[in-house]
C-alpha cells in the first residue's frame, strides 16, 4: 500500500510558498543577467553548447536548428522557439553592439522582419564569445549538474568580454525586471582599467571616460549631465535618444530631411506607418511626404510643405509626435555573485567585473602551477632516467616488476615511474635530454613567475590590465566594430506649446448661428458687404480658424468653450448645441466670440446689468460649461462685445413696444471682475436691451463683429453715466422682427462700409 505524506497547512501559505519558488526561479534562471558574464542563463547555454560543439570563429557554420537542439535537449528545457529567439538577437547587429554569434541566413531586419526558420539558417561563435569562453578548460568557473544530472554546465563564463555594459540586457520578471543599454567597449575598458588603479574613483571620475550609453543603431543621445549622473548612481534613470538627421539643400529654396539613424529598438516600418499617418490625417500640416530610401543603411526622407517650414519646428514636431525621439529606461538591476539580484550602480557593475577576473586570474594561475609541477615532477624523472639510462634499461629489461624496482631504486613518483615506462626507445636520444633540461628551466621560470602572481596584487593588477588592453585592441575604436555610434548633444528643445501652436491648423472657417438655435460651421471666412448677404435663417456669423478656440455665451450667464477643431463640418441644416455642450432646459445660447488673449469682453443682460470680464475667465474644457455671470430672476444674458484700448465707448440701444432709446457710456462707467452680477446700465421702465457695440471716440463709427459701421449721425448728445433712462430717436426706425441682428435693427441710421 503506498503512503502518502500528508501536509496540514492553509491554502494561501502554500500558495505563497509556490509562487515565491516560481518567483525565484525566474529571477535567477530565466529573466536577470549575471553581473559578471552579462548573460541569462539561456544566452550561456546557447554559447556553451556551441563552444562544445566546435563552433568557433574558424570553424564551419551548422545548422541553427542543430545548436538549438543540443541546448534544449542537454541544457535548457524550454522551447525551441525561445531558445531560437535568444540565437537570433545574439546574432543582430542592430540589437547587440558586439554580436556573439555569426549568423549566416535571414536573421531579421529593423524593419521588424522575422528571422528565418531554424532549418535554414546557420551559426558558429564570433571572436567576442570566444572571449567568454577563455580558459573555461583552465578550471576558473564552477560547473553544476545539468537538469536531468547527465552533464555538467559551467555557473557563469570566465568572461574576459565586459559583456553586460557592452551589449546590454533586458528582462522582465517576477516583481522585478531590467533594463540596461549597450555601452562603448573602449569606453568600459578604459573606465575598468582606471578603477582598477584608483579604487577610490567616483562616479563622477568615471563618466569622464563612460559618456553614456551607445547604441548600436546610433541616434543622439541628450547631454544631460544631472541626470546621467543619477541614472548611473541609483542605478535607475532616464536617457532621451533622438534620430539623426541631415538637411539636404535641393536648389531654389527648397529642401528635403533625410533622417539617417533612428533610436535604438525602434521598428522602422512602423516609424514610417506611423509619420504617414501623421501626413493622411492632417496632424502635422508641416509635412509633405516620407519616402524610405533605406538600403542597408537608414535613409528616410521627409519633405516639408514648403520652402517656409523650418526645418528645426519640423523635426522637433516630429520628436514629439512619433518614435523619432524616444526614452531609454536604465534599471541596472542583475544577479550578483552569490545569484542574488540587486540595483548596482556603474562602479558597482565595474568592480563586480574586475573581482570576477581576478577570481578568473588566480583560478587560472593555479591551475597552470599544478600543471607545471606536475611536468617538472616528470622532467625530473626524466632528466635521472637521462643519467642512469643504463641501470634503467637493465632493470626495465630483466625485472618482473619494473614499476616497483625502479620506485624502490630512485625514489621515483607514481606519476614519473608512469612516464618513463610510457616512454618511446627514439625520445632516449642525446638531444632529447638537452631539449628536456631547457623546458625544465623554462617551466622553472613560469613557476617562479606564477607564484610570485600569486602572491602580488601589483602583478595581478597588470595583468588584469594586460588582458583588458587585449580586448581594446581586438574590439576597440580602432577595430573592424569601429567608435562610437550615438554621438551625446544637449538636445535643443522646443516647448510643447511652440510645437503645438504650430501644428494646429490655420484652415480659415465662420461658425454661423442660427435663428432655430441651432449651429453650422462651413469652410472659409465670410464674404459680407452688407446686411443682405445674410442668409434669412442666420443671426450672427464669427470667422476664426480651426486651431482657435470659439467662446459661446448662453442666457443663464454660463461660457462654454468649442475648439475649431473639433467643430462638426458637412451640415446645411446645422446642428444643435446639444452635440457640443451639456446645456440645461430652457438655456440657449445667445451670442459667441473668437477667443484672443488678454482681450476685455463686455456682457450685458436684457435688463440691463453688465460688466467687463477678461477673456481668459470664459475659458473651460467642461462640457457643463462656466459660469460667469450671476443673472438676476425674471433676467437673462443677452449679448456680449469686445472692447478695444483704443475705444472708451459703449453704445447702448433700449426698446419698448413703441419706442428707442439711445445711451453713449464711458467704459470706466463699468467695473472688470472675473465673474459677478454686474451693474446697472440703464433704467427705464418697459424698456429692455435691443442691442449694444463699441463706439469709437469720434463718436460716428460702431465697431461690428463683420464690420465697421459707419454712422450717419453723432452719437455725443447720447452720452450719459449709468442708471440713466437714455434719449429716444426722433428717426422712424424699421423693425424687422429680430432679436439679434443689430445692424439691421438700426439699418436706416448707418451706411455700410467693409473694414
Amino acid at each position: 500500500m503506498t503512503k502518502f505524506n500528508i501536509i496540514e497547512d492553509q491554502l494561501k501559505n502554500q500558495f505563497a510558498k509556490k509562487y515565491l519558488a516560481y518567483a525565484l526561479s525566474t529571477i535567477t534562471q530565466r529573466a536577470l543577467p549575471d553581473v559578471r558574464d552579462g548573460l541569462k542563463p539561456v544566452h550561456r547555454r546557447l554559447i556553451y553548447a556551441m563552444y562544445l560543439l566546435n563552433l568557433s570563429p574558424s570553424s564551419s557554420f551548422k545548422k541553427s536548428a542543430r545548436v538549438v537542439g543540443d541546448v534544449i535537449g542537454k541544457f535548457h528545457p524550454h522551447g525551441d522557439q525561445s531558445v531560437y529567439d535568444a540565437l537570433v538577437r545574439l546574432a543582430q547587429d542592430f540589437s547587440t553592439n558586439y554580436p556573439l554569434i555569426n549568423g549566416q541566413g535571414n536573421f531579421g531586419n529593423i524593419d521588424g522582419d522575422n528571422a528565418a526558420a531554424m532549418r535554414y539558417t546557420e551559426t558558429k561563435l564570433t571572436d567576442v564569445a570566444e572571449f567568454l569562453l577563455n580558459d573555461i578548460d583552465h578550471d576558473t568557473v564552477e560547473f553544476r549538474k545539468t537538469y536531468d544530472g547527465e552533464l555538467d554546465e559551467p555557473i557563469v563564463l570566465p568572461s574576459a568580454f565586459p559583456n553586460l555594459l557592452a551589449n546590454g540586457s533586458s528582462g522582465i520578471a517576477v516583481g522585478m525586471a531590467t533594463n540596461i543599454p549597450p555601452h562603448n567597449l573602449e569606453e568600459v575598458c578604459q573606465a575598468l582599467k582606471f578603477l582598477n588603479s584608483n579604487k577610490n574613483a567616483s562616479i563622477k571620475d568615471l563618466l569622464k571616460i563612460i559618456q553614456g550609453p551607445d547604441f548600436p543603431t546610433g541616434g543622439i543621445l541628450n547631454l544631460d549631465k544631472n541626470e546621467i549622473l543619477k541614472a548611473y548612481t541609483y542605478g535607475k534613470g532616464v536617457f532621451e535618444l533622438r534620430s539623426n538627421y541631415k538637411v539636404e539643400d535641393l536648389g531654389k529654396g527648397q529642401y528635403q530631411i533625410a533622417i539617417t539613424k533612428i533610436p535604438y529598438q525602434v521598428n522602422k516600418s512602423k516609424l514610417i506607418e506611423k509619420i504617414a499617418d501623421l501626413i493622411v490625417n492632417k496632424k502635422n500640416k508641416l509635412l509633405d511626404n516620407v519616402i524610405d530610401e533605406s538600403d542597408e543603411n537608414i535613409r528616410i526622407v521627409l519633405r516639408p510643405k514648403n520652402r517656409n517650414v523650418d526645418p528645426v519646428i519640423l523635426m522637433n514636431s516630429l520628436y514629439q509626435q512619433t518614435d523619432l525621439e524616444t526614452k531609454f529606461f536604465l534599471n541596472l538591476n542583475v544577479l550578483n555573485e552569490k545569484l542574488e539580484p540587486k540595483v548596482m550602480s556603474l562602479k558597482d557593475v565595474l568592480n563586480s567585473f574586475l573581482k570576477h577576473r581576478y577570481i578568473i586570474l588566480e583560478k587560472k594561475t593555479k591551475f597552470l602551477l599544478n600543471k607545471i609541477n606536475l611536468r617538472l615532477e616528470i622532467l625530473k624523472g626524466f632528466l635521472i632516467v637521462y643519467q642512469n639510462l643504463n641501470n634503467i634499461i637493465k632493470i626495465i629489461r630483466n625485472s618482473n616488476n619494473p614499476k616497483t624496482d625502479l620506485v624502490k631504486k630512485y625514489k621515483f613518483t607514481e606519476n614519473q615511474v608512469q612516464a618513463i615506462l610510457d616512454m618511446k626507445l627514439r625520445n632516449l636520444r642525446k638531444i632529447e635530454q638537452k631539449e628536456i633540461e631547457n623546458e625544465n628551466k623554462n617551466l622553472q621560470n613560469q613557476k617562479k613567475y606564477l607564484t610570485k602572481l600569486l602572491s602580488s596584487r601589483p602583478l595581478k593588477q597588470k595583468e588584469i590590465n594586460k588582458e583588458i588592453d587585449l580586448v581594446i585592441h581586438k574590439f576597440g575604436n580602432l577595430s573592424n566594430y569601429g567608435s562610437r555610434k550615438t554621438s551625446i548633444e544637449k538636445f535643443n528643445k522646443i516647448s510643447s506649446e511652440q510645437i503645438n501652436e504650430e501644428l494646429k491648423s490655420t484652415d480659415p472657417i465662420s461658425i454661423v448661428l442660427l435663428k432655430n438655435g441651432l449651429l453650422k460651421s462651413r469652410s472659409g471666412y465670410n464674404n459680407f458687404k452688407s446686411f443682405a448677404d445674410f442668409q434669412e435663417n442666420e443671426f450672427l456669423v464669427v470667422d476664426g480658424k480651426k486651431s482657435e478656440k470659439f467662446i459661446f455665451l448662453s442666457n443663464f450667464g454660463k461660457a462654454y468653450t468649442l475648439n475649431g477643431e473639433d467643430l462638426i463640418f458637412g451640415s446645411q441644416k446645422g446642428r444643435p448645441f446639444s452635440a457640443y455642450f451639456s446645456l440645461n432646459d430652457n438655456e440657449e445660447i445667445v451670442d459667441c466670440f473668437l477667443y484672443k488673449d488678454n482681450k476685455k469682453i463686455f456682457i450685458v443682460s436684457k435688463n440691463g446689468f453688465g460688466l467687463v470680464i477678461p477673456s481668459t475667465s470664459f475659458l473651460s474644457n467642461k462640457k457643463s460649461g462656466k459660469k460667469i455671470f450671476n443673472v438676476k430672476k425674471n433676467d437673462n444674458l443677452a449679448m456680449l462685445c469686445c472692447l478695444e484700448k483704443k475705444y472708451k465707448f459703449i453704445y447702448l440701444m433700449i426698446k419698448s413696444d413703441k419706442n428707442l432709446k439711445s445711451l453713449v457710456l464711458n467704459t470706466r462707467e463699468i467695473p472688470e471682475q472675473e465673474k459677478g452680477s454686474g451693474v446697472m446700465l440703464f433704467k427705464a421702465k418697459n424698456y429692455s436691451l435691443f442691442a449694444a457695440s463699441v463706439l469709437n471716440d469720434k463718436l460716428d463709427m460702431l465697431d461690428s463683429f463683420a464690420n465697421k459701421i459707419k454712422l450717419k449721425t453723432n452719437m455725443k448728445s447720447f452720452i450719459t453715466s449709468r442708471a440713466k433712462p437714455g434719449k429716444l430717436f426722433k428717426e422712424k426706425i424699421i423693425f424687422n422682427g429680430l432679436d439679434r441682428g443689430f445692424e439691421s435693427n438700426i439699418y436706416n441710421l448707418i451706411e455700410w462700409k467693409k473694414d
